[in-house]
């Protein structure tokens, strides 16, 4: 059981790296707040971005795949923080869709930075599900 405690941890950096390398690589980052909020990172602006060929795909990977990735590694920590505490994970989780929901819908107003879209919604729910499939085929099997 360590050992999949131990994967859960390293999952969650994996895929939290990731979405990080989706937006360093593919990713027009100097209109981001998070530079404005921590200006020791503003040296990321600087990157030259690969500009893909505008397609349903490219949209996919370069807005909803970073979105689900970040969600889907927030998960991955929980499961792993609260490991041998199910009960608690559980809640937890289940708190985290609900934050994750709301910060969503949340950007349909003009109070809360960020463009909402529907995808991020669909990524993070099919995300979502996976990781909870494998999460039941995996532990609680």
């Amino acid at each position: 059981m360590k050992n999949i405690k131990a994967i859960y941890g390293l999952a969650s950096i994996f895929t939290l790296i990731i979405g990080m390398i989706i937006y360093l690589l593919f990713r027009d980052l100097n209109n981001m707040l998070l530079f404005r909020w921590i200006p020791k990172l503003a040296f990321f602006q600087n990157f030259e971005y690969i500009q893909l060929t505008p397609s349903v795909l490219s949209y996919i990977l370069m807005y909803n795949i970073p979105d689900m990735l970040w969600f889907v590694s927030g998960i991955l920590f929980l499961r792993f923080f609260w490991f041998y505490k199910p009960r608690e994970q559980k809640i937890y989780v289940l708190c985290f869709y609900i934050i994750g929901t709301v910060f969503e819908l949340s950007q349909l107003s003009k109070h809360i930075p960020g463009t909402f879209d529907f995808l991020d919604l669909l990524f993070m729910g099919i995300g979502a599900l996976v990781e909870g499939l494998i999460y039941k085929k995996r532990c609680l099997a």
